[in-house]
């Protein structure tokens, strides 16, 4: 039986039921991300993701198809020579996911990848939590989501912004009755936030993974005191992989939540 992998994620969400979108961050300093994976169609963005172990990425469960998976990236024009690129082979989607038509909970992905990659200074995995992230805690998304306004192209450089956890009860205000003990805030600050092409990528807290993001508001994003709704999946989700495969994945998410703060 291969490695127990124990899952403590949120994932991110916005507002209303839109594809999230990082909007006004900064360059992120190059390779200082290298469980960062873009997701392609060709050569289409279409979402963000995380390298979680060698063969395994973790990206949002609305982000379907089956994609080259790019790692070692910084600049997404140039050849940097880190690089490394795979095909996703097949994928498991979190069971407690309904759609997001429904609900955002669970919005949790995994990945195979066809071929293990190299560990390298670039591509290493992000390690996994073992607690929930309390409010304050200071934290960052990266991506290469759009930047400023939606009618301005993908960014090349990758993005980071930072951004702290806000609390349950003031996330449970500004959203009325759709906060969940599965879910957390973070950000609101005006100009800044998770924007359209970040969807399954990483929100890092303290050196590990907390949450993908997955959905985001129909206004602009960036809107002040709108923080960004994380869906709380503390799921002390626990993976097994059996071997080389992955039969019956479903069966080894458990489902755990973080109480609210």
């Amino acid at each position: 039986m291969g490695p127990s992998i124990f899952l403590l994620l949120c994932v991110l969400g916005l507002s209303q039921a839109a594809t999230p979108k990082i909007f006004n961050g900064t360059e992120c300093g190059r390779n200082s991300q290298p469980w960062q994976v873009g997701l392609f169609e060709g050569t289409s963005l279409r979402c963000g993701g995380v390298l979680i172990d060698s063969r395994w990425v973790l990206t949002a469960a609305h982000c379907s198809g089956r994609y080259w998976v790019r790692l070692g990236e910084h600049s997404l024009s140039q050849l940097d020579w880190t690089e490394q690129i795979r095909h996703s082979g097949f994928s498991v989607t979190h069971p407690g996911y309904l759609g997001a038509s429904t609900s955002h909970e669970h919005d949790l992905r995994l990945l195979r990848l066809r071929l293990p990659v190299r560990i390298t200074s670039s591509v290493r995995p992000l390690p996994l939590p073992s607690d929930c992230a309390t409010a304050g805690t200071e934290c960052h998304v990266s991506g290469w989501g759009i930047t400023n306004h939606p009618w301005n192209p993908f960014p090349d450089l990758l993005q980071c912004l930072n951004l702290s956890i806000v609390s349950h009860a003031t996330c449970s205000e500004v959203y009325p009755g759709r906060i969940t003990s599965n879910m957390v805030c973070a950000g609101g600050v005006p100009g800044q936030d998770a924007c359209q092409g970040d969807s399954g990528g990483p929100l890092v807290c303290g050196g590990v993974l907390q949450g993908l993001v997955s959905w985001g508001s129909v206004g602009p994003c960036g809107q002040d005191g709108i923080p960004g709704v994380y869906t709380y999946s503390t799921n002390a989700s626990s993976i097994t992989f059996p071997g080389s495969t992955l039969v019956g994945l479903g069966t080894f998410w458990n489902f755990n939540s973080c109480q609210p703060f």
